[in-house]
């Protein structure tokens, strides 16, 4: 009995211990600010579902989802670039402008580009253009999205996640209120007007207020110095290269929904099952952003934090896993009785997936660590084309359960992939030092 006592005793202090650690505090306050977007954005999906029928909250979706492959585009990977160069950067004022100017110049030109070639890639979009405040609202998210990632991946580096779930929650509340004031009015241009106010503030903030409190005397400015005197650059784009390639099927999912016979309705399926899919996702993204950053600092036990991150991601894991299975009919009931209906299924199967992400997180940080971005480039364009591939092949038989198999099979192909690479780097070392 006391062996027993002194055992949970032990567990506990070293529970707290880990606790203190950077690691784990990073870890944490990531996950909040992901749990509190990935809610305040349910929230708001489930406000434009009750204001707008299926169709508009389909187009919705797809916008945002375009909005945010555009934007880590036009990033270049710097903001994964920022993660691993800040913490030994002398001039961090010069690196995150010199990153702000490049990523602000490259999405106005992406955001222009994209509105000019919607009748060849996206034609259900194309009405983007028949209005300036449309093209305006679209270029301006555009920027404002890729500034705000360059933005969150600076308080991250600086081990101050909370920064950026002040920026974060910013923006999730004050979107929420605009497309139901202006619905009757601006139709789905509402949905798009409330992104690109509420990014616009939540910008303002964590330019004049928080950043300056991480680095005192910051201040905006265009810049691009620092970019080309470090090597940030060649590393970001190999990066970006495999972000871009991995985000690229997600992003190009609704498109592909989109132009199936269930049209802009089953999107909305889709989506609501995935946005509820994403908050249990955030538990393997969070703690391996966490786990990048201790890598980047030469002080710290990667081999350590790594198996941590495992052990308390598959704890929190499981407890998700049962209640999306519990609960989760009755949550996609609240968007409407058809949500319930065509999306459970779905669901399910994608918070199944969700160890195997895991896996995936954790070997891609290890990739990152050690700056060997090539092979992650290749293992993840194998994912993409066959998650892909295996959703086109399945959409008109299974509808969005098919989206859901493509991406589960994508997932699931670059876990072995990864492993061999680990293996195979393992043995080149060995021989190396032999």
């Amino acid at each position: 009995m006391v062996e027993g006592t002194d055992l949970r005793t032990h567990l506990f202090r070293r529970w707290q211990s880990s606790l203190r650690t950077s690691l784990f505090r990073n870890s944490f306050l990531l996950i909040v600010t992901s749990v509190l977007g990935y809610g305040l954005s349910f929230l708001f999906w489930l406000a434009v579902a009750r204001a707008y029928p299926a169709s508009s909250m389909g187009l919705g979706a797809t916008l945002l989802s375009t909005l945010l492959f555009l934007s880590g585009v036009a990033t270049l990977g710097l903001p994964i670039g920022i993660i691993r160069f800040l913490p030994a950067e002398q001039d961090k004022a010069g690196l995150i402008n010199a990153s702000l100017t490049v990523s602000g110049l490259v999405s106005l030109a992406l955001g222009l580009v994209f509105l000019a070639g919607l009748d060849f890639w996206a034609p259900a979009l194309s009405f983007l253009r028949s209005d300036p405040l449309f093209v305006a609202a679209y270029v301006l998210s555009l920027v404002f999205f890729a500034f705000a990632g360059i933005f969150d991946a600076a308080f991250v580096a600086a081990r101050r996640a909370d920064y950026g779930m002040i920026r974060n929650t910013i923006y999730s509340l004050l979107r929420l209120p605009f497309p139901l004031a202006v619905a009757a009015v601006l139709g789905v241009f509402g949905i798009l007007f409330s992104w690109t106010v509420a990014l616009l503030v939540s910008l303002v903030v964590g330019a004049f207020v928080l950043l300056p409190r991480l680095f005192p005397g910051y201040r905006p400015a265009p810049s691009f110095r620092r970019i080309r005197n470090l090597g940030i650059v060649g590393y970001s784009l190999w990066n970006h290269a495999s972000g871009m390639v991995g985000t690229a099927a997600l992003s190009l999912l609704p498109l592909l929904i989109l132009h199936t016979p269930g049209g802009a309705a089953a999107t909305a399926y889709f989506y609501a099952a995935f946005a509820f899919a994403s908050l249990l996702y955030v538990v393997p993204g969070s703690f391996s952003t966490a786990l990048f950053v201790e890598g980047s600092h030469p002080e710290t036990d990667y081999a350590r934090d790594v198996r941590s991150t495992v052990w308390l991601s598959l704890g929190f894991l499981a407890l998700g896993i049962v209640g999306a299975v519990l609960l989760g009919r009755f949550i996609l009931g609240l968007f409407g009785e058809a949500y319930a209906r065509e999306s459970y299924e779905t669901l399910v199967l994608l918070v199944l997936a969700s160890p195997i992400i895991l896996a995936n997180t954790v070997f891609t940080t290890d990739l990152r660590v050690a700056k060997r971005v090539k092979p992650l480039l290749i293992v993840t364009a194998i994912s993409s084309v066959a998650t892909l591939t295996v959703a086109y092949v399945l959409l008109p038989a299974f509808g969005i359960w098919g989206a859901g198999v493509g991406f589960a099979v994508g997932q699931a192909i670059a876990t072995p992939l990864f492993a061999l690479e680990k293996r195979g780097n393992a043995r080149r070392s060995v021989a190396v030092r032999v």
